[in-house]
């Protein structure tokens, strides 16, 4: 039983390391501020975030990738807060956040984060969206459009299946699934693992987006991958190609978490195409 405890959670770790290792100084305990921390009602669940920066300044919203929290994107936070209004949130499922009785699905989590902008009267954002956060940006730019100012998708799937992301990926998550599934099956119905379930089932069973889905996105959107990812990088090529107004940026020496594992060079991109009209030149105009 010890074995299969120990890769229980040796599994758990995997996947819900969940953004606590910062390659950068903060200067304030993001995730844990009082000051700055507060909740919204939103879906039926209680969402908690934080807010930071000039509220009249362009607001810059953050998504972190599952298992993450606010803390995870500390990096950016730090970074974004003297030129941008910044919000960061507990996912569903996350951190201070409701998990609500619904199915977790990437689309309920894009519909919280719509109803959040609502709450706070922001009708247009910029995004910076990790992993599931990439992917809950890329629904918010399909199914709420006018919400969306500009995108960066970093590490973002289409699908659930080897196409999208590695066989061994699929592989490891099944088996935390499984593991999770014995130990409620052996009493430990706690609610850290009913939300880890939770959250391995969503990335096996999700997301369902469709190229065409991507054709309709209407705002410029950088797509961030690192050269090391768990996504094949014939993927990364057909998110990038199937977005009308898309650039790719492929960050050197990094893994599926390059904006905690590289930040300056992260943010130096993220703040140029922020920054910049966006541009899409073709491979003749730079001959």
């Amino acid at each position: 039983m010890k074995k299969y405890v120990s890769l229980f959670f040796l599994l758990l770790s995997h996947f819900f390391s969940n953004g606590q290792l910062l390659n950068c100084t903060t200067s304030i305990n993001y995730g844990n501020n009082k000051e700055n921390g507060k909740y919204a009602s939103v879906n039926g669940i209680s969402m908690y975030y934080e807010t930071y920066g000039d509220p009249t300044k362009q607001p810059l919203l953050l998504i972190h990738g599952n298992g993450g929290s606010v803390k995870s994107a500390g990096c950016q936070i730090e970074y974004f807060k003297k030129d941008y209004f910044v919000i960061i949130t507990d996912s569903r499922y996350h951190g201070k956040s409701g998990s609500g009785s619904e199915e977790l699905t990437y689309r309920l989590m894009a519909s919280d984060y719509n109803a959040l902008l609502d709450h706070l009267k922001l009708d247009s954002v910029n995004i910076i969206g990790q992993s599931d956060g990439a992917i809950i940006g890329l629904l918010l730019a399909i199914e709420y459009p006018s919400k969306v100012h500009k995108l960066i998708a970093a590490a973002p799937n289409l699908r659930p299946d080897s196409t999208a992301t590695y066989q061994w990926n699929i592989d490891d998550m099944k088996k935390g699934l499984q593991e999770a599934e014995s130990q409620l099956a052996n009493g430990n119905n706690s609610a850290e693992l009913l939300r880890k379930k939770a959250l391995l089932h969503l990335m096996l069973n999700y997301p369902n987006i469709k190229t065409d889905d991507l054709r309709k996105i209407q705002a410029p959107v950088l797509v961030v991958f690192g050269d090391s990812d768990y996504m094949p990088f014939g993927h990364t090529i057909e998110i990038y190609q199937n977005i009308p107004r898309a650039n790719l940026f492929i960050v050197p020496g990094a893994g599926h978490r390059s904006y905690r594992l590289e930040p300056e060079i992260f943010n130096l991109m993220a703040k140029r195409f922020f920054d910049n009209p966006f541009s899409r030149p073709t491979a003749k105009d730079g001959f």
